[in-house]
């Protein structure tokens, strides 16, 4: 039996993407660029051009959108979170939930509360001057 590899995503205007590659050639460089494929249709490539072109994790954009809406200190939950960054980034909540968990874990975060009312803020540390 030849080996069979199926790719799916979702475009940020909710369209769903499938790609089935099999047969007996199936190697990884085909499949490296039928992802590289996949995001730049996605529009998730940036002008090549650009000196300072640099992927960024999906963990390093929930972060960014989080010191944006809520650096301040002001608490938020999960689904506050995810409306605000389900257009822009086009996660689903359970991957929302994940990367916050993340930075709690790391020290970014704090966490206050028990489900459902588990309320987080960006950790403020004070330096004594």
């Amino acid at each position: 039996m030849s080996p069979k590899i199926k790719i799916e995503d979702y475009l940020n205007s909710g369209e769903k993407i499938s790609i089935v590659l099999e047969g007996n050639e199936v190697s990884k460089e085909k499949v490296l660029q039928l992802l590289d494929m996949l995001k730049i249709i996605g529009g998730k490539i940036e002008d090549e051009s650009k000196e300072d072109r640099r992927i960024r994790s999906n963990k390093e954009e929930v972060w960014d959108i989080i010191k944006e809406f809520f650096g301040d200190g002001t608490w938020f939950s999960i689904k506050d979170l995810y409306n605000i960054s389900k257009d822009r980034l086009g996660l689903k909540i359970t991957s929302i939930s994940t990367y916050i968990s993340r930075l709690v874990s790391e020290g970014r975060l704090v966490k206050k509360g028990r489900k459902p009312y588990t309320r987080y803020r960006v950790k403020v540390i004070y330096v004594k001057g």
